[in-house]
Order: C-alpha cells, then sequence, then structure tokens
C-alpha cells in the first residue's frame, strides 16, 4: 500500500511529484489495458499519434504542409515508436530539432476506452489541445491535419474524433459550436468532469488539476495561483483546464438534452450518464462529483486500477442515488446499460483463457446483483431478440429517457437561475428529440435504437378489416396469423394505408425480399404482384443497408423534403369502376386526371411518403380530386423551403393496380414536378399561380399567407373571371399542359412577361378573338365580329399606346413615368400548327396612318364611373355630352356613327383613345381595369347600334 500524502504542514516538491508519479502510473496502466483491447494496426495506430502531431513529414499519415503547426513538449518517440513509423514509410527518418515553441500543449484520450465499457467498437475521443495562439489559418491547417488522421484510423476500424481545444478559452466558457459530436455550450462543468475522471495523457502536459488537494478544492483558483508563484509547479508543465466550483442549474438541463441527443442513437450508455447526471443534480448545489472520488483514492495512495474504473465508479453513485429513491425498475435498466455497454457475455465461457479482468469485475457485479443463468441468457441472446422484446425494450428506454429528461427539467425550475447556455443550441436539441421519440399519426417511428442487429422475419400476415370506426385499415402480425387466429391475436402495428404498414417494416429491417407475405381475406384488394411491386419500390428509395444521421444545420430551419414519394390507387382498379358505372371510355380523352368521355379522373387514392430534413419520413393518405390537391400541396409546403428551395426534390409516382397505372403515374409526377417547378426559384417563384383542370373542374393552385392552398374554379369561364381579375403586382399563371389544351390560353399565358402588354387574336369562324395580357399578368378577353387584321392591329395599337400615355400622365410625381411611354405592345397571331397546338406568330402592327376616312372615337371624362361624373363622346369633330343627351347619349353616338359609314354599314363600333383625368393611382390606371372600362362602354355602344340598325 502507498503512503498517504498529507497536507496539513503544507505541501512540498517530493509530495507534488508523487502525486504526479500516480496520476502517470494509472494513466501508463489505463494504456496498457487499452493496448490489449486493439489489434496490431489499431495499437500502432495509438503509439504513432503523438509522433504524427510533433512533426510534420510527406509520407506520414495527416500531412497538410509544412505550414500545420506541430510540436509536443516533454515529448521523444521511442524507437519502437520511430520502427513503425518507418513501417508506413521506408523513406521516413527523424531528425531531432531544438524548438523554440511547442503548438500542441498536450493530447488525451478520453470517454469509455480503457475502461469496464471500452469494447472493440468505441469511439476514440482526443483532446487536441493547441497553443491559443494560433491564429484561425493555423487552427484550420491543424484542423485538416485531424481530418486526415481520423480518415486513417477508419482505414483501421477505428472510429476517431480530434476535438481541438483552446484550454485558456475552454476555461472561460468559450466553447465549440454544438455538432453530433460535441456538446457546444450544454455541459463545460460535467464535461470537465469527465475529463478528469476518464482522461489519459497521450502525450505533453499534464492538468494541474492532478495537484490540488480533494480538500482544497473550493479554493481552487487561489490554490493553483499559489502553487505557480511558489515556484512548486512550473505552468509550462501544465495545463490548467479549471474546476468544478461552481455549475449553474441550467447546465443540467443542457447535459438532459444532450444526453437524450446522443440516446438516440446509444441509449444503454446515454442512460447511464442520465442517471449520474440526476444524482448529481441531487446534490446540488454541494456535489459530490466522481472524479474528486477518484482523486481522493489516489492522494491516499490505497487503490487498485479496477476500484477507479469510470463506469464502475459511474454506475456504483447510480445505484446508490436509485436505491435512496426507491425505484428498483430503473436500477435493473441502470444494470442492463453497464451489462450491454461492456458487450460481456457472461453465460457463455469465456473465448480466451488469460485473465480477463473486466469479465471478472463484471461476474462479481451481476453476481451481488442476484442475476442468475436465466436472465444472463436472456441478456446474451439480445442480438436475436425478436420485434415484441425489442419494442418492449424500446418503449422501457424512450419512457426512462423522457423520465429523466423530466426530472432535471423540474429541478432546473425549482433553482432558477441566470441562462449560461445557448437557447439555440436546446433548441436544436430539442427538435432532435421531437424527431425521433414523439409518436404521431402517420410518421414511421424507430423501434431498435440499438438493442438488437437482426430483427427480419420469415413470415408476416397482413390483414385488411373493418375497424371500431367502421374504417377499413390494414393489420400486422408475425408470424402465419389466419382470419380465424386474428380475432384473439394483437396486431403489432395498424395503419390506413398499406404503403404506412410496408414502410413501417422495410425501415425498421423488420421484413426483406425473402419474407413470406400472407394477405388476408382472399377476397382483400391488394394482389401479390402489386404487394411486391410496392416493396421493390421502397427497397429503390430506401436501401435496407443505407444509414444516414441528421446534420446539426438541418436542425436549424423547419424540416423540409428530402424525397417524395407516391402510390396511387393501391389495390383499386379505377377503370374497372367506371365500367361498373357503365360509363363509356374512350381513347380520345387520354389524360387520366380527364379521361374518356365521362371525364373521369383516374386517381381514386394517393399515399405519401416524404423524408424529411429532421430525418423523419411522414406518410399521408388521401382520397379522390381533393385529396390529390392536397397531398400536392403539402409535398410544395414541404419541398420550397429551407435548402430545399434551392434544388427542391422532384417527386416520384407508382402505380402498379390498372392497365393504365403506368399512365396514371406518369401524369400525376409530371404534374407534380410541373407545379413544383413553376413555384420554385427555377420557376416563376412563389408569387405564380397555376392552372389545372380534373374530370370538369379547374382549380388554382396559389400561395398566400405563408401556405400553399387551391380553390375550384366552376368551369372555363370562372377561369377566365380569376384570370382578368386585376393584380397589384405582377403574378404570372402557369396552365398545366393537359388543361385547355383546346383552347390557346396555355400557348397565351406562356408568353406572359412582367412589365410587358401582349396582344393576342386569332379569327374562327366569322369570330376574332382578342387576348391582352397586362403587365401584371392580368389577361382580357374579347370576342368580337371577324376583324380586319390590318384594322384591329392598327386600332389596338393606338389605343394601347394612348392608354400608357395617359397611365404615364395620371401618375403621381414619384412613379416612373417614363416606362409607360418606352414600353411598346407585343401582337401576336395565333395559330393551330400540324400537332393541333396553338403557337404564336409575332406580329408588327402596320406603320401606315388610318385612312382619313376613319373616324375616331374618344371618351373624356374624370374616371371611370361614367354614373358619377359628366362626360364627352367624340366623333370626329362632333361632341355628344351626357349633360345634354342624358339616358339617350349612346343612342345619338351609334346614330352618328351610322350615318357616317358608307353604305350605313353596321359592324361594331371600337373605341379608339380615352382621356381620363381623374385618375390618380396606379391601381386605377391598371391596364386590365382599363380594358374592362373600355369593353363595357363599347358593349353599351353596340347595343344602341343593334337597336337602331335598319
Amino acid at each position: 500500500m502507498a503512503e498517504a500524502v498529507s497536507h496539513k504542514d503544507g505541501i512540498g516538491r517530493q509530495e507534488l511529484l508523487t502525486i504526479r508519479r500516480r496520476f502517470l502510473g494509472l494513466h501508463r496502466e489505463r494504456l496498457r489495458m487499452i493496448a490489449r483491447e486493439l489489434t496490431p494496426n489499431q495499437r500502432a495506430f495509438v503509439d504513432l499519434l503523438p509522433l504524427l502531431f510533433h512533426i510534420n513529414h510527406p509520407t506520414l499519415p495527416g500531412f497538410t504542409g509544412s505550414d500545420t503547426p506541430i510540436g509536443i513538449p516533454d515529448y521523444a518517440p521511442t524507437q519502437a515508436v520511430l520502427r513503425l513509423a518507418r513501417k508506413l514509410s521506408r523513406s521516413f527518418e527523424y531528425k531531432k530539432r531544438a524548438r523554440r515553441r511547442f503548438f500542441i500543449q498536450a493530447l488525451y484520450l478520453m470517454g469509455s476506452i480503457g475502461s469496464i465499457a471500452h469494447t472493440s467498437g468505441s469511439d476514440f475521443d482526443i483532446w487536441l489541445c493547441h497553443d491559443p495562439e494560433l491564429d484561425a489559418a493555423e487552427r484550420d491547417l491543424l484542423r485538416r491535419k485531424a481530418i486526415k488522421i481520423e480518415a486513417w484510423g477508419k482505414e483501421l476500424n477505428l472510429e476517431v474524433h480530434f476535438f481541438l481545444m483552446d484550454v485558456d478559452a475552454f476555461r472561460d466558457g468559450k466553447l465549440d459550436a454544438l455538432s453530433h459530436e460535441s456538446s457546444g455550450t450544454t455541459q463545460p462543468h460535467l464535461l470537465l468532469e469527465e475529463f478528469y475522471r476518464t482522461g489519459v495523457l497521450l502525450a505533453g502536459r499534464y492538468p494541474v488539476w492532478w495537484l490540488v488537494p480533494p480538500e482544497e478544492e473550493g479554493d481552487y483558483t487561489r490554490y493553483v495561483r499559489m502553487l505557480f508563484h511558489k515556484r512548486f509547479v512550473d505552468p509550462l508543465d501544465c495545463l490548467d483546464f479549471g474546476s468544478l466550483q461552481s455549475i449553474p442549474v441550467e447546465e443540467f438541463i443542457g447535459a438532459a438534452h444532450w444526453q437524450l441527443f446522443k440516446g438516440i442513437e446509444s441509449p444503454y450508455k446515454t442512460i447511464l450518464k442520465l442517471l449520474l447526471t440526476e444524482a448529481y443534480a441531487r446534490d446540488y448545489p454541494t456535489i459530490r462529483w466522481l472524479c474528486q472520488e477518484t482523486k481522493r483514492a489516489i492522494y491516499s495512495g490505497d487503490f487498485n486500477l479496477r476500484q477507479l474504473d469510470p463506469y464502475v465508479l459511474m454506475y456504483q453513485r447510480v445505484e446508490q442515488y436509485l436505491q435512496g429513491r426507491g425505484e428498483p425498475e430503473r436500477l435493473e435498466l441502470a444494470r442492463r446499460c453497464l451489462y450491454f455497454k461492456s458487450e460481456q457475455t457472461l453465460s457463455q465461457a469465456p473465448l480466451r483463457l488469460r485473465e480477463d479482468w473486466k469479465r471478472e469485475v463484471l461476474q462479481t457485479l451481476a453476481q451481488g446483483w442476484g442475476w442468475g443463468k436465466g436472465v444472463l441468457v436472456n441478456l446474451d441472446s439480445r442480438q436475436s431478440w425478436k420485434i415484441d422484446q425489442v419494442m418492449d425494450e424500446r418503449n422501457n428506454l424512450a419512457r426512462e429517457l423522457s423520465y429523466s429528461y423530466r426530472l432535471l427539467t423540474d429541478f432546473a425550475r425549482e433553482y432558477a437561475s441566470t441562462e449560461t447556455i445557448d437557447p439555440e443550441e436546446i433548441s436544436l436539441l430539442g427538435r432532435k428529440l421531437y424527431t425521433a421519440l414523439e409518436k404521431r399519426p402517420g410518421k414511421i417511428d424507430s423501434i431498435n435504437p440499438g438493442i438488437t442487429r437482426n430483427l427480419y422475419e420469415e413470415r408476416i400476415a397482413l390483414h385488411y378489416a373493418r375497424t371500431q370506426g367502421d374504417q377499413y385499415a390494414w393489420f400486422l402480425y408475425l408470424g402465419e396469423v389466419n382470419e380465424q387466429a386474428a380475432r384473439v391475436t394483437s396486431p403489432l402495428k395498424t395503419a390506413a394505408c398499406l404503403s404506412e404498414v410496408l414502410a413501417w417494416c422495410h425501415l425498421n429491417r423488420l421484413i426483406n425480399l425473402n419474407t413470406i407475405i400472407t394477405l388476408y381475406p382472399k377476397g382483400n384488394p391488394v394482389r401479390p404482384d402489386e404487394l411486391f411491386a410496392i416493396l421493390g419500390t421502397l427497397n429503390r428509395i430506401y436501401p435496407p443497408h443505407e444509414t444516414t444521421s441528421v446534420p446539426m444545420t438541418r436542425l436549424k430551419q423547419p424540416p423540409y423534403a428530402l424525397s417524395c414519394t407516391l402510390f396511387l390507387n393501391t389495390g383499386i382498379d379505377p377503370m374497372a369502376h367506371l365500367a361498373k358505372l357503365g360509363k363509356q371510355l374512350t381513347t380520345e380523352r387520354s389524360d387520366p386526371l380527364s379521361f374518356g368521355a365521362a371525364h373521369s379522373s383516374l386517381v381514386e387514392t394517393v399515399e405519401q411518403l416524404i423524408t424529411t430534413s429532421w430525418g423523419e419520413t411522414l406518410v399521408t393518405c388521401h382520397q379522390g380530386t381533393r385529396g390529390l390537391l392536397e397531398s400536392l400541396c403539402h409535398y410544395l409546403r414541404m419541398a420550397l423551403q429551407g435548402e430545399a428551395m434551392r434544388s427542391p426534390p422532384r417527386a416520384t409516382a407508382h402505380c402498379f393496380n390498372s392497365v393504365r397505372g403506368g399512365s396514371t403515374a406518369k401524369r400525376v409526377e409530371k404534374l407534380f414536378n410541373d407545379v413544383l417547378h413553376c413555384f420554385s426559384e427555377a420557376g416563376s417563384g412563389l408569387n405564380s399561380r397555376y392552372l389545372q383542370q380534373i374530370e370538369d373542374d379547374f382549380y388554382l393552385i396559389h400561395y398566400q399567407n405563408e401556405k400553399f392552398s387551391y380553390f375550384p374554379l366552376a368551369g372555363e369561364q370562372e377561369a377566365l373571371d380569376i384570370l382578368a381579375e386585376p393584380q397589384r403586382s405582377f403574378r404570372p399563371t402557369i396552365i398545366d399542359s393537359l388543361s385547355l389544351a383546346v383552347t390557346p390560353l396555355p400557348c397565351i399565358m406562356r408568353l406572359n412577361r412582367a412589365g410587358a402588354i401582349q396582344v393576342c387574336y386569332l379569327t374562327h369562324k366569322g369570330r376574332t378573338e382578342l387576348y391582352i395580357l397586362d403587365e401584371h399578368g392580368a389577361l382580357f378577353h374579347q370576342q368580337m365580329q371577324e376583324a380586319d387584321e390590318h384594322y384591329l392591329l392598327v386600332q389596338q395599337q393606338r389605343f394601347l399606346k394612348g392608354m400608357l400615355l395617359l397611365r404615364s400622365l395620371s401618375l403621381p410625381g414619384n412613379q416612373p413615368a417614363h416606362r409607360y411611354l418606352l414600353d411598346a405592345p407585343e401582337f401576336y397571331r395565333l395559330e393551330r400548327n400540324r400537332d393541333g397546338d396553338y403557337v404564336a406568330e409575332p406580329r408588327t402592327p402596320p406603320r401606315h396612318r388610318l385612312p382619313d376616312s376613319y373616324m375616331e372615337l374618344r371618351l373624356i371624362s374624370e374616371g371611370l364611373d361614367l354614373n358619377q361624373a359628366p362626360h364627352l363622346l367624340v366623333c370626329g369633330d362632333r361632341e355628344f355630352s351626357s349633360l345634354e343627351y342624358g339616358a339617350g347619349l349612346y343612342g345619338a353616338v351609334a346614330q352618328h356613327l351610322l350615318e357616317q359609314r358608307i353604305g350605313h354599314k353596321a359592324y361594331p363600333i371600337y373605341l379608339t383613345s380615352l382621356e381620363l383625368s381623374g385618375i390618380g393611382s396606379e391601381e386605377d390606371a391598371s391596364t386590365i381595369q382599363l380594358l374592362k372600362f373600355k369593353k363595357r362602354l363599347e358593349g353599351r355602344l353596340n347595343q344602341a347600334l343593334m337597336k337602331i340598325r335598319p
């Protein structure tokens, strides 16, 4: 037994050397224990680490340039290490150089490594302590070197994580940002305690904390200053990471969040740490830190390596805490956590004959717990546990994680103090917990968070049956469960749609392509080939051996879609349904959304799977046309936000239960992706609109009040009315390529451009159809008798130029009036090509003026409301005043025009210009408003003309 060190009469250099030797001896023993657990190549990795950060050599792993900061104080490689280096590089030669400055202060291994919980799959967490004076460029070089060494470790089957540590910044509370491997500012004191308890010095300076006696911990800062001031300790020999004197309450909340975050992937290790945090919180504010127990044992000289094992100490403290609370079930779970973390199998004979200290320690613990052979056999068969046992364990783990978090939250509320944790980090961790633990309808929850490796079932049964709510649903049973057995058996999973059940099974690795799946009843709507087609699709979309972690940066913004998969008409053949109704179907109208003579939609159900940036897979089920549009709007909401805005995910659609299933899927897939493009940055943007026909109805999809929605339009005329509504700013409307295909509207709307007025016209069966797009995307439509193209173009050009001049003069002085004078209208003649599609041919209006015999008709008024203000209609040199003619004004003007025409022909009357003095806003003077006003006035004149014509 070593002699205890006394501090009653002060401290001397010899006592300090004794304590330092004991700590270094403990660390050397841990390194030897670590080496015994590693392969020869992995041991070489650990042995070479200090050398790789002591020198820069182009042929050794991690080289990023000769300017990378290097050099570890008091380090000199052994001949064994140099031989290892020469094995990696035959050209390597070590040249000892005198250094003025060492940029790498120390290297530490920390965590479970070297403890009873260290296994072949344990991570290597390494604190790389560097000179605080390094600039940003030097730190970047050092970080790149560390990343390259991590990659080399991966080649040796080691998961290595370097943490660049500025010790001065750490002591002052300035920590790295939260990441998948770094707890950020959430738990600096608890992280420091774990470092003091588990850290193993590889090379460089030791922590000065070693030399602060346990009874002086409460006065840590003063004591360290005394050691430096009296020169008992050289500051260049050690590092000061700080003390554990005071820990803010908020850190317990931060620790709870962080441990819960890690617990999603490693629940057994996490629960032990959470329970230790609870035990610490119970002692607040005078906390009995485990690292201080380790220090007392070292100072007393009465210790051995097994007694100071960090995980054994952790378990013993947790046991004391839970026994004190009278919670035997939680204690039993804590014991399982330690047992599983150690990866021992006590029910089986040891694989190696030599002494295994970890096995011996665990056997002693298990005997004290009263674990018999049956308990050990069950625990050791964990990797072959089946789904029911795994789900029970998963629920136990999730319940414990949530319960522990609530205890720590209640504790923090009781001892509320100044916030010291970054609220953004707490928010990020909260979001991670929400996605992992919360159950809600349609979400594919994970049932196997590291509990077992294999959940595959050889057989399952799927039953399609009526629920208590008089709805039909799918019920999942394990094994061969027929209809009779299902009456007395509880289903493992129930879902409204088949794709949800299959996705749940597939993503939880419950089934594969070899699993035998039986469908009940025999008359269920889904055929086996459709079932396996859906499974094959899920297998392609979500490869069974592919796992991806969610970067912390994605949690900083709302979840967005990474993929969207649609399964249409599962178990339904709409063609058969329509045939039963006796509706005649023809192939002349082949659009699956308005098919055949009945104009029927072939989409009856939509099962939508969306995987989000938060790592969730969400399933929603929809029915009919309304359901199709709801799923489309849901897809747009999820796809057009966050990082997805720049590159939104394309939707894929699948339909396996109809002779027209393939074309139906292609049509819906095209619709989803066309609408997505319309609203994306690459398309027309969020301010646009999309017009879609389904069956005989039209639907306008738009983005308003920060959400996507749709509203129905009763027929083509109402669609035209909506398109004609004035807009305050440019708002393009995209028309689906197969909707209104027999009309020129899709062709016209494709011409739409901000700030341009575009005139389109066509002549058919003695009628001229006039369409005018204004600068904000509103569409004016007017039908008239067949007009001579020459006069039509001249008339429209003259009116529009006059209107633009009117607008420029009527707007307030701060408006850019010049642009209305410069933007000339564009003219297009609409024609059909050989395929029957409308095309727009540009036309240039004639440059010569109208003949002298042409009678101009101008309106002079104060505004657009002719009932409220006197106005004049001027025909050539003749003026007709509303004050003089009253209600007979339009008849008088029509009579005069008829008399001036050669042959007194009663062809339509058109207004050639407007002179309105009372318009004072751009909204009042919008092109669509003026065109509608012109159309109404011409309608009154032509009605009067029809009454008096001979």
